[in-house]
């Protein structure tokens, strides 16, 4: 029994040494780099030119489909409780983005993180409109699809000029 035990102990060993030398090392870091970064900053780009000239068209094309997560973090914290998709929200950004009054949009303090396929942007925006100003912070998950970066969730809180 004893020996058997000591046999087992002795392949399970050798199997976790295997994964763990197979496995890739962990980075300190995700910083996105070169071309990646680069479109991800386009799409940053195009998202604000978008909203800012209310061409939902434009900014649709960013999106991997409307049914993604997208939401305020107050809108989805409130329909928690009571829907069956309560953070799928993109209909109510879509109408006071693209039919609200004009604003425009830009971002700051933008940080890009990314592994593989998989990319996460963090930001502050700032909306300037003739009556004021207003400002929140956003995340966005990104997926690289077929060659391109695709919008796969969005939330974000908003903040009183």
């Amino acid at each position: 029994m004893i020996k058997a035990l000591t046999v087992g102990l002795l392949i399970a060993t050798a199997i976790c040494q295997t994964v763990s030398a197979k496995a890739d090392p962990i980075p300190t870091q995700f910083d996105s780099q070169g071309e990646d970064r680069q479109a991800i900053e386009e799409l940053l780009s195009t998202y604000t030119k978008a909203v800012s000239t209310k061409n939902q068209a434009l900014y649709e094309t960013l999106l991997l489909n409307k049914d993604i997560p997208f939401s305020g973090a107050s809108s989805a914290i409130k329909k928690a409780a009571d829907a069956e998709h309560p953070t799928q929200n993109y209909e109510s950004f879509r109408k006071g983005v693209f039919e609200g009054p004009p604003f425009t949009q830009r971002f700051q303090n933008v940080t890009i993180q990314q592994d593989g396929p998989l990319a996460q942007v963090s930001l502050v925006y700032v909306n300037t409109a003739p009556d004021g100003s207003n400002w929140g912070w956003k995340t966005v998950q990104l997926l690289k699809i077929a060659g391109h970066w695709k919008i796969v969730s969005e939330f974000y809180n908003g903040h009183a000029g």
